[in-house]
């Protein structure tokens, strides 16, 4: 998961040990307009120490904030898929983080893979998306989330 530095939830999400590199990053992002946050091809971030539960695997998830997300759009906080995005993909890579395959199709060691396919490693205890076209898989869990 990653936030928007200025998000409201960094201060809360936030450890003790991680409080002084999240300020100075802050810090140093406010010094960004948005455009330049946006465009910046060289991914930076700072891991704040806290997590939050995946609702599909029920693991944990280490949030971080990087100047790339922006508050000013949509909610300011993104559930980070290096596989299937290209900004995440390079920001993952960057910070040693794992990239999970979820949509069949392509080595997303070495890329993300943003085409269409099948759902994998999409499974929990209530249900599957493994196998399903990318489309069926979308609709299905936001069907499953609303519940």
């Amino acid at each position: 998961m990653v936030l928007a530095p200025e998000h409201p939830l960094v201060a809360s999400l936030s450890s003790d040990v991680q409080r002084p590199a999240v300020l100075k990053y802050q810090s140093a992002a406010k010094l960004k307009s948005e455009l330049d946050r946006g465009i910046d091809a060289d991914k930076t971030g700072v891991f704040t120490g806290g997590y939050v539960i995946n609702p599909a695997t029920g693991k944990d998830i280490p949030v971080w904030i990087a100047d790339y997300v922006l508050m000013g759009y949509g909610t300011g906080a993104i559930m980070a898929v290096p596989g299937h995005d290209e900004r995440d993909h390079a920001f993952a890579k960057k910070f040693g983080l794992s990239i999970v395959e979820v949509v069949s199709g392509g080595n997303v060691d070495g890329a993300a893979f943003i085409d269409d396919g099948l759902a994998v490693n999409s499974a929990n205890d209530s249900f599957s998306l493994n196998g399903l076209p990318t489309a069926e898989a979308k609709k299905r869990t936001i069907d499953w989330l609303a519940k």
